[in-house]
């Protein structure tokens, strides 16, 4: 699965972390005339994200710290957001029981081993 996530790729369930957060701008006074700054809201970088609804282009997400949980929205208009392995999710929350993606249980794993094991047999000889 890729990391980096485009807004179709958000399903609910998803465990996620935003990569760039919103970007503020504001204009200040200078001595050569308006000075731009620009600061990025970073309060969700790095931070465990789960998914509960989703209205695009708006997400509701569950945020998961060690000290409790809230839940809040994201505008993915104006975020990058990634997924989070178990692994990351384990070392910074351990007892964090984490949902199973409902999107895997319409998919027959068996047919997919099986066909790996085809694709395998056919380039096997190359």
């Amino acid at each position: 699965m890729k990391r980096k996530l485009e807004m179709d790729d958000v399903r609910i369930g998803m465990y996620i972390t935003v990569l760039n957060g919103k970007m503020e701008q504001r204009v200040f006074p200078g001595p050569d005339g308006p000075v731009v700054k620009y600061k990025e809201k970073d309060h969700y970088n790095g931070k465990i994200l789960e998914v509960i609804a989703l209205d695009m282009p708006y997400i509701i997400v569950t945020c998961h710290e060690p000290r409790g949980s809230r839940n809040d929205t994201l505008d993915l208009r104006h975020v990058e957001i990634m997924h989070l392995t178990g692994r990351y999710i384990h070392s910074l929350l351990p007892d964090l029981e984490l949902t199973k993606d409902s999107f895997w249980n319409e998919c027959d794993i068996e047919s997919v081993d099986n066909a790996n094991d085809i694709i395998d047999e056919m380039f096997k000889g190359l």
